[in-house]
């Protein structure tokens, strides 16, 4: 029973640290209630509470564990004081083969989730740059590109996006980024679907307002290679999402159009 008795211990140590792990994360949750933290990031936040959760999961598999040991001690000593025969004893190596073959089934799981993901994610690049292409070529993005370069009324530039989104059926995940230069420096605006106010019907583009656009850390090299001319499309994932970026240039300009859509699929038979 030496091997039953060191799981008992072991797992009864594992749970007390888990234990008091659990009162002082329930500490410093009621504490970040009370003074209202910010949680500084999403992923700071989610491995908060993931770590809670994940704790809660690991004690009870410790708590069984525990009980499973006692229990086969128990049962062991009154077979061997029913039948007079000494009791028999698990080697320590069945332990340790038994967590190594968990630990061979959980690295399965993770691999098959992981190639599982990286099907989604080749599935959902290859359907995105599809959609981009579908649109990036046709006389509806030769006309975008007049309305930019005659500085046309930002509601003509509405029209043209909303025209191009719905031949993708994107809705407001397409956005229209085009060049322009200030003092000999090119700056680049981003027109979306939530662009304006009521107000702003009249304006021209360049008097619209509209934000200039900035890359993201994962997608500011290859933008910048798409600016240069280097490379005429790319795909990146940034965070839940995949953005698409496409440039389309002709002999009176040039726009970037930016799709933007969720990594996540909806579920079918066919999907892996």
């Amino acid at each position: 029973m030496k091997a039953e008795t060191k799981m008992r211990d072991f797992s009864l140590r594992l749970i007390s640290i888990l234990v008091w792990f659990e009162i002082l994360w329930a500490t410093v949750f009621l504490i970040g209630m009370v003074f209202q933290w910010s949680g500084l990031t999403d992923q700071l936040a989610a491995a908060f509470f993931g770590s809670g959760f994940c704790a809660v999961l690991v004690l009870a598999a410790l708590a069984l564990l525990n009980v499973t040991a006692n229990l086969n001690i128990i049962s062991k000593a009154q077979a061997s004081k029913a039948t007079g025969e000494p009791l028999v004893e698990t080697k320590t190596g069945t332990l340790i083969r038994t967590i190594a073959i968990a630990g061979v089934l959980i690295g399965i799981v993770v691999l098959s989730l992981w190639f599982a993901e990286w099907r989604l994610y080749k599935a959902k690049e290859a359907e995105t740059t599809a959609k981009i292409e579908s649109i990036a070529e046709t006389r509806l993005a030769q006309e975008t590109i007049r309305l930019i370069r005659d500085n046309a009324k930002i509601t003509e530039l509405a029209k043209a996006r909303d025209a191009l989104s719905a031949n993708i059926q994107s809705g407001a995940r397409l956005s229209i980024i085009y060049p322009e230069k200030v003092n000999d420096v090119e700056m680049y605006h981003e027109f979306t679907a939530w662009w304006y106010g009521s107000q702003d019907s009249d304006r021209s583009i360049s008097d619209a307002g509209l934000p200039k656009f900035v890359p993201s850390a994962e997608e500011r090299k290859q933008f910048g290679q798409l600016t240069a001319g280097e490379i005429t499309e790319f795909t990146v994932p940034c965070g839940g999402n995949l953005r698409a970026f496409r440039t389309v240039q002709t002999s009176d300009g040039k726009m970037i159009l930016l799709l933007d859509t969720s990594r996540r699929s909806e579920y079918s038979r066919g999907s892996f």
